[in-house]
């Protein structure tokens, strides 16, 4: 197929590593490159062969893209995938989609009504593992899912936060581990169970970090009918790395440091629990590894894809798209207003209350304040 027309947004971090990837993919070329760093642009545009463009608005209108890729700060995703949208140009957002799931619903009607594509740079999901875990969980290898439980660590230092005058703070950031290190694993936890809760209670809270935003997440989520989630993510917590355990009528799957596991039950929990005739007999279970490649993830072949959805006007294509960003940015803006205000908040989220919330926040409002 004739190769999609890139541009990247945003080239002074992941941006940078996005604008190099295509020198090997054969479903896009880059044309274009833009940052607020003229001089970041122009070095990026020099390794690539790409043209420099001083801001994104300009590149958009240049009408040399096809397709642009966002990895600018986060605040500014909506912005730039709204005005690529009015120009009929597709939209690969860096994750999170956006600091609120409002924005996100901007930019998905915005995509929706000039019939472009978005998607979401959830490379994650095509990690083996992760691609061996969805598989049987849809296979009913599971059976009926009853709960998911994942911790998330992502360790950051002091120095990581004083790295930049906007890291760490409500205006520059929107908040912290929910929105920075943790919504790859979100989005793993919305994924893997195939829906998002209806209800989430939390705490959220700043510890040990001298930072404005959250650094530790902890969440109750309530699916209804018995089905239950528990969520843990933190930036002062060591190791760093997701554990999971998800746990179904047939048995659990278990991925941890040691790989991945599934412990397999002879009989189904309903079965067993209904007809066994001792008070504390257990079902006969049996540990079992499970094969996979590994944890290796590639952001290439999620823009790759991106790439052949545009080509194939076909957007299942795609690994991820507008939607699933929403979900996941949907149960981060939750965690939150649930941990702050301290009371079980539903889904869907209220818009008008969280982006109030927000705005509390970063005009100086303690958490604290929030519960009154």
């Amino acid at each position: 197929m004739e190769p999609v027309r890139f541009g990247v947004v945003g080239v002074g971090g992941m941006g940078g590593h996005h604008a190099r990837s295509f020198a090997k993919m054969p479903e896009a070329t880059l044309v274009a490159v833009a940052d607020v760093s003229e001089q970041t642009a122009q070095k990026v545009a020099e390794e690539t062969g790409a043209r420099a463009f001083a801001d994104a608005s300009s590149m958009l209108a240049s009408g040399e893209v096809e397709a642009v890729l966002i990895a600018t700060p986060h605040f500014f995703h909506g912005p730039v995938a709204i005005d690529a949208a009015s120009k009929g140009i597709h939209v690969l957002s860096e994750k999170p989609i956006s600091v609120s799931v409002s924005t996100a619903d901007s930019m998905i009607q915005a995509c929706a009504d000039a019939n472009v594509l978005l998607g979401v740079m959830f490379q994650q999901r095509t990690a083996p593992t992760r691609v061996t875990m969805k598989t049987m969980i849809e296979s009913g290898e599971l059976g009926k899912l009853h709960r998911i439980a994942m911790t998330a660590p992502w360790y950051r230092t002091q120095a990581y936060y004083n790295s930049g005058a906007w890291r760490g703070t409500w205006k520059g950031e929107g908040g912290g581990i929910l929105m920075n290190q943790a919504p790859h694993s979100l989005d793993q936890y919305v994924w893997l169970m195939g829906e998002s809760p209806k209800a989430v209670q939390a705490i959220c809270d700043t510890r040990l970090h001298s930072i404005e935003v959250e650094n530790l997440a902890v969440a109750i989520c309530d699916y209804g009918d018995g089905k239950t989630g528990q969520f843990y993510a933190s930036t002062s917590d060591v190791p760093s790395g997701e554990r999971v355990e998800i746990v179904g009528d047939r048995g659990m799957l278990s991925l941890d440091d040691h790989g991945l596991r599934f412990l397999e039950l002879e009989t189904s929990l309903e079965e067993h629990l209904t007809t066994a005739t001792g008070g504390f007999d257990t079902p006969k279970r049996a540990w079992r590894d499970i094969p996979n490649g590994g944890e290796s993830q590639s952001h290439a072949v999620v823009t790759a894809a991106f790439a052949r959805a545009i080509r194939a006007n076909d957007p299942s294509l795609m690994i991820a798209n507008g939607e699933d960003g929403r979900a996941a940015l949907e149960l981060a803006n939750a965690i939150l207003m649930a941990g702050y205000k301290r009371r079980e908040v539903p889904l869907p989220l209220d818009r008008a209350e969280f982006d109030a919330m927000l705005l509390n926040l970063q005009e100086g409002a303690t958490p604290a304040s929030l519960r009154a």
